[in-house]
């Protein structure tokens, strides 16, 4: 724990490129072969410690069948993971672990869509998903870089009324 602790800590002052594993050896105040003995370097690190909040992240999306509660449930995990969100979803962390996350829906967003509209396209679903989810990254990273200022319930909520804005304009369409 001290040891991904310590590249947490190192990386809120620098990217991974930068970093060590003499940094996070002593940042840890441990030797290198203690740390060489779980990890082969600080990339196979950063990557344990994001798969593990992807892990974490996806038992909450699979116990959320409906997209709404998940945008609410993600919302509620960082604010209650604050220190390692901030530190993952900065500049000095994996541009894509958000996007990841937020691609767990996925299935379930494209299934309800499927269900309310008469029509099905996949290509214009596939856009249409990762329009919603870009946007829903950009919210979220603007929020974890203010500070987690809002309370979840308010960024969910902007967020489900942005992708349902969306929706509507779809539905629309369809009439």
């Amino acid at each position: 724990m001290v040891i991904k602790e310590s590249l947490l800590k190192l990386l809120t002052e620098q990217s991974i490129n930068k970093i060590t594993v003499t940094d996070i050896c002593r940042e840890a105040n441990i030797n290198r072969n203690t740390f060489y003995s779980h990890y082969a370097n600080q990339f196979e690190l950063l990557a344990m410690i994001e798969n593990d909040l992807y892990e974490e992240i996806k038992q909450v999306g699979i116990s959320s069948s409906n997209p709404q509660k998940l945008s609410y449930e993600l919302c509620k995990y960082i604010k209650a993971n604050k220190t390692i969100c901030e530190v993952l979803f900065s500049e000095h962390g994996d541009k894509e672990l958000l996007e990841r996350i937020l691609y767990i829906s996925h299935d379930l967003t494209i299934e309800r869509w499927k269900q309310e509209l008469k029509y099905y396209d996949p290509q214009l679903f596939e856009s249409w998903y990762t329009f919603a989810a870009h946007g829903s990254i950009a919210i979220i990273k603007k929020w974890v870089s203010s500070g987690l200022k809002e309370s979840p319930g308010k960024v969910a909520a902007f967020i489900d009324k942005a992708t349902e804005a969306v929706s509507k304009a779809f539905y629309a369409e369809e009439l």
